[in-house]
């Protein structure tokens, strides 16, 4: 983001300059004191127009003139232009920039997101939604001026693909990437450079073609995104089993809607739950969710797994309930 204050720093520097070049000016020419030759400047310079302090004697006159033609325009333009800076949200829009940058050095456990265009601001709208902090990169300027606008959304211009932009963005100290820059080349880029960053790192990327999916894994991203290809079979969908599309539509997997799928990490249960089956664990009849799928560390996805399946330390649970019934999974069981 420009800095305003240089600006400012510069229309000052240009006033303080012909204030200076008028009063000692008079001074060496007309022996004015110090006092009476920058009143006599800033006569000429500001264009009141009253008499000189005492009739000139030297070049006095000469040297009048050659003060007006300098500073009739330039003094002009200074004084608009310092107006325009004071007067417009420039400054307001800066000091928030630099609130939200002092913020952004003491994030953690933070996620980076990637370009600022439709899939990465719906990324941002999810992950606020999660209660999850991030960082936007962005460097094209219409975007720059729209994330100016938002509320306590930490920024910064720069090119993603660039490790000094990702670090500024504290890659080192974050939890995960989304990269959804327009080219597939730059998303590589950019996965490539995150990963060598922070090799913990969880990273998703977007990729416009299905042949990139493959070069974005072997590159280091853990799961990609393809925007066509989603959005052509969510439409063909919509055409054949619009009853199931609308269903879907009502989940949501961070609080988005009144239906919730969640996801629980067994290891993150109580350890005397271990081995138990899902019957035992009676999720049901405690919270009012159902379980819906699970998964282990080796395994494929079980659909609505039978009652009789046994829970494993790194198996993964998938309930489906509404707000309240999630909030007493998580208090019930002591998960996040």
């Amino acid at each position: 983001m420009i800095n305003p204050f240089r600006s400012l720093r510069k229309l000052l520097l240009i006033l303080f300059g012909i204030i200076s070049f008028g009063t000692v000016g008079y001074m060496l020419i007309e022996n004015y004191e110090f006092r009476d030759a920058l009143y006599m400047t800033m006569q000429v310079v500001s264009t009141v127009g009253f008499n000189e302090v005492r009739p000139f004697t030297g070049y006095g006159k000469e040297f009048t003139i050659v003060l007006i033609v300098m500073s009739f325009s330039t003094f002009a333009f200074a004084v608009t232009s310092l107006w325009k800076i004071l007067s417009s949200e420039n400054i307001q829009a800066f000091l928030k920039y630099k609130s939200l940058k002092k913020k952004m050095e003491h994030l953690s456990d933070h996620v980076v997101i990637c370009g600022y265009g439709r899939n990465g601001a719906q990324a941002a709208k999810v992950l606020r939604a999660y209660g999850q902090e991030y960082v936007v990169i962005e460097q094209n300027e219409s975007r720059l001026n729209e994330l100016s606008q938002q509320k306590d959304i930490i920024f910064i211009e720069g090119d993603a693909t660039e490790d000094s932009v990702l670090e500024k963005a504290g890659i080192l100290r974050a939890r995960g990437l989304i990269s959804s820059l327009e080219e597939d080349a730059d998303n590589i880029f950019v996965v490539i450079t995150a990963r060598q960053l922070n090799k913990n790192l969880v990273i998703t990327a977007r990729a416009n073609e299905e042949n990139t999916v493959k070069k974005l894994m072997a590159a280091g991203a853990n799961t990609t995104v393809t925007p066509n290809v989603l959005g052509g079979g969510y439409m063909a969908h919509n055409l054949m089993k619009p009853g199931v599309t609308e269903f879907i539509n009502h989940l949501s997997v961070g609080g988005l809607s009144e239906t919730i799928v969640e996801e629980v990490s067994v290891s993150l249960l109580p350890k005397n739950v271990h081995a138990l089956t899902i019957e035992d664990l009676a999720i049901q009849k405690k919270t009012g969710c159902n379980v819906i799928g699970m998964k282990s560390l080796n395994s494929k996805m079980i659909i609505n797994p039978a009652v009789e399946t046994v829970l494993h330390a790194d198996s993964i649970l998938f309930v489906l309930g509404n707000p309240e019934q999630i909030r007493r999974l998580k208090h019930e069981f002591e998960v996040e």
